[in-house]
């Protein structure tokens, strides 16, 4: 199956991905788009598979990504087009790309993604990848 990554993610990309959430949930996700550049991973028939984006913020630009279970059979094809996103960043930015992490399959997604487990707080785990990561050192 052909997956295809397009931009900016829109909140019906969005409600494809997430389904079902609590209001608030829905109010934040939708609020990450408006923050900053975004992204949908479809498949052929244009269904959204996975969304994701990126909020700068001080000293470093957070990352959220979210995949929808129909997602898993293509997790591969998914991380290679999410890489390509890391390329929109400004090259001369010289801020690491954060992300907190929740559960074991989001630490795997970090790890493929090249995040590195940089520190634990609350129960929360925060991930970073350094500026100009290249597969080579993922």
């Amino acid at each position: 199956m052909s997956l295809t990554l397009h931009a900016p993610c829109s909140r019906v990309d969005l409600g494809e991905v997430y389904g079902e959430l609590p209001p608030l949930n829905w109010a934040v996700a939708c609020q990450q788009l408006t923050m900053g550049p975004s992204y949908v991973v479809r498949d052929a028939s244009a269904r959204a598979l996975a969304c994701g984006g990126f909020i700068p913020l001080g000293d470093a630009w957070e990352n959220w990504f979210h995949a929808a279970p129909a997602a898993a059979p293509h997790m591969r094809a998914v991380v290679r087009l999410a890489r390509l996103t890391f390329a929109d960043l400004p090259h001369s930015d010289p801020r690491p790309v954060e992300t907190i992490v929740r559960t074991p399959a989001g630490a795997r997604l970090a790890r493929l993604l090249g995040f590195r487990h940089a520190i634990t707080v609350d129960g929360l785990e925060l991930w970073r990848r350094e500026p100009w990561a290249t597969r080579s050192s993922l």
